[in-house]
């Protein structure tokens, strides 16, 4: 942990964030008025990459289930993926990488909208269909929306999908059938199992992850009723969380008011492992990643070889600099 003590914030200053300058944003910062604000941390410490958060997401939200062709033609409908890292370190003279395809360092990242403040998403929409609400969610208007995709376009994580079919309408083998040739219906067995808190979409709309607003307006009424006749009506802290972090078997997701002094995503962002995904963009994302740190055993065979290649670009080669990268703590 030698590393990592001595320099706590590790993580803002790799990448982009390290050499470019904080620039002028063009975007419009919304007012956000309520005074209970969104956000949601992700620890990359302990995420172990297995997809359930997914699985939930699709569950909750009415998600349809689209294919393996679509998804190889990269019409992929989930809100939420789970990226995935691999490299491996040098093991030659002047820092040439080892192809050790066997034994490759993996890191997962799960990847959902940003619900950015200063969201780019926003600006080039032509019909106000993607909007800020005023307790810093970025929420989808699906019946104002178009699809001309500039959201999309303009979206620096890519986690915007594009509905292209009614997939659930249609069977997969005939999505390019036309309407006149082909019947269009959704089996009862299959309404049955959609959310009734969430609007089933069709074709010709963009979709994204709202951080679970209706069980956040589920949580406001509920908040309203019992404190009915109260000036200052508050959602209790941490009595409710979003579908990913709820199903999360290493409780690596966390969501809630960040307002809040008590909650627990609020604690959870003071970390100093804290950091927030292109922050040079300085759009202000509500989601923050806790940076994964490497501490293996030193008297492993194979501790040497932990973030090798992260030792390689911002450690050096020389003696010295394996010698105060031993342990690899990135």
């Amino acid at each position: 942990m030698d590393t990592f003590k001595a320099n706590p914030e590790f993580a803002k200053t790799l990448g982009m964030d390290a050499h470019i300058p904080p620039n002028r944003s063009h975007y419009s910062h919304p007012e956000l008025s309520d005074p209970q604000q969104w956000g949601m941390t992700v620890d990359l410490n302990a995420c172990v990459g297995c997809g359930t958060c997914m699985v939930a997401c699709q569950a909750e939200n009415n998600i349809p289930i689209v294919g393996k062709r679509q998804v190889m033609d990269g019409r992929e409908m989930h809100w939420i993926r789970c990226d995935r890292y691999f490299a491996s370190g040098p093991a030659k003279e002047g820092g040439a990488f080892d192809q050790d395809v066997d034994e490759p360092e993996l890191v997962s990242q799960p990847m959902m909208c940003q619900h950015c403040e200063n969201a780019p998403c926003e600006t080039v929409c032509p019909v106000n269909a993607t909007v800020h609400s005023e307790d810093g969610i970025n929420v989808m208007a699906y019946n104002r929306c178009i699809g001309t995709r500039y959201c999309a376009n303009n979206c620096p994580f890519k986690v915007r999908r594009f509905n292209f079919f009614d997939y659930n309408l249609r069977q997969l083998n005939h999505l390019r059938k036309w309407n006149l040739i082909s019947e269009k219906g959704m089996e009862d067995t299959l309404k049955l199992s959609k959310n009734p808190n969430v609007t089933v979409r069709m074709r010709g709309v963009m979709e994204k992850c709202t951080f679970c607003v209706q069980r956040i307006q589920e949580a406001k009424i509920a908040a309203k009723a019992k404190g009915r006749g109260s000036a200052d009506i508050k959602i209790p802290t941490d009595s409710f969380t979003v579908a990913c972090a709820q199903v999360c078997p290493t409780e690596a997701i966390v969501f809630g008011d960040i307002n809040d002094p008590e909650s627990s995503v609020s604690k959870v962002r003071a970390s100093a492992r804290a950091y927030e995904l292109l922050k040079y963009l300085n759009i202000h994302s509500r989601v923050l990643y806790l940076a994964r740190i490497r501490n293996p055993n030193p008297d492993m065979p194979d501790a040497k070889k932990v973030a090798s290649f992260i030792k390689m670009h911002h450690g050096g080669h020389g003696p010295e600099a394996e010698k105060a990268n031993h342990g690899g703590t990135h």
